[in-house]
């Protein structure tokens, strides 16, 4: 059985940021029609990924915030939570201040399942669009804090950083110094600015494909994407494609090249996949 999994913006999102007509009907009639196992695996959290995939009818478990947790379409309460260890996220937070930082803190909240996103500043623009696209959530809550809390009731799980390039540069190496956390460095098409992602380094693309894998019983894994974020999940799945718009270093390592995320790639590359499969089950 295969899992096919995609990214979302710059992939399956075209460049008005949703799912589009057309890719809908082709991936809600190969799921309801051929039995495709389709999911998709984001940084983003619920407060904007169940909006974007609303048009898709999915049957299977989807990858949120870089493969920290795992839900079913539109259940708010996870399956899956990787927590971000809070020894080492007290360390972060408290190093990346020094260096000039305003880091966001995630925290799950266990009573609620919404995500409590602390922030010490909106100064920097693209932190502040941020906010303004999410401030309205019903699954997550900002809290304004120059101190930040680890409470009990809640689960240490992420760690953003939007800032200016320098910036990045000087918290990159306090990640890359504490060993159970991770982190994705790249520039965001839709904020228009660099971001740097930190999560447990249980965590990642990679590991919340595999944990769908499982979850349904399938022992293949074809993916699609267009980012550096994408890298750990193009590295162990079976089949990896970039979108026609993705970065050159991506487009490097996949097994292939399919249409833009503005010209239905993933869906149109799903319909000729199972056209052939039935095309071959015909010859036989």
């Amino acid at each position: 059985m295969e899992l096919y999994i995609s990214d979302l913006d710059g992939t399956l999102l075209n460049h008005e940021h949703r799912v589009s007509e057309t890719s809908a009907a082709i991936i809600n009639g190969l799921i309801e029609n051929r039995g495709l196992n389709f999911s998709v695996a984001t940084a983003r959290n619920i407060g904007t990924g169940f909006d974007k995939i609303a048009p898709l009818r999915l049957r299977t478990p989807v990858s949120f915030m870089n493969g920290v947790f795992i839900y079913e379409q539109n259940d708010p309460k996870p399956l899956s939570v990787i927590p971000l260890p809070a020894a080492q996220a007290e360390i972060l937070l408290k190093e990346a201040k020094k260096v000039g930082a305003s880091p966001m803190f995630y925290s799950l909240n266990n009573r609620t399942d919404k995500i409590e996103l602390q922030y010490a500043d909106l100064n920097f623009p693209a932190r502040r669009e941020f906010y303004e696209a999410r401030k309205n959530s019903v699954y997550k809550q900002f809290i304004r804090a120059d101190d930040y809390v680890f409470r009990d009731e809640c689960t240490p799980v992420y760690i953003n950083f939007l800032e200016e390039y320098d910036v990045l540069l000087r918290v990159q190496p306090i990640i890359e110094s504490l060993p159970d956390i991770n982190s994705v460095f790249y520039f965001d098409p839709v904020l228009r600015a660099w971001y740097l992602e930190s999560f447990s380094a249980k965590a990642g693309k990679a590991a919340g494909a595999k944990t769908i894998a499982e979850m349904i019983g399938a022992d293949r894994i074809v993916c699609f994407g267009d980012n550096e974020n994408d890298r750990s999940m193009f590295e162990i799945a079976d089949e990896c494609y970039a979108a026609a718009n993705a970065d050159e270093p991506i487009k490097a390592i996949a097994d292939g090249v399919i249409g833009s995320c503005s010209e239905d790639g993933v869906a149109k590359f799903l319909l000729h996949r199972f056209s052939q499969t039935d095309c071959l089950k015909t010859r036989d």
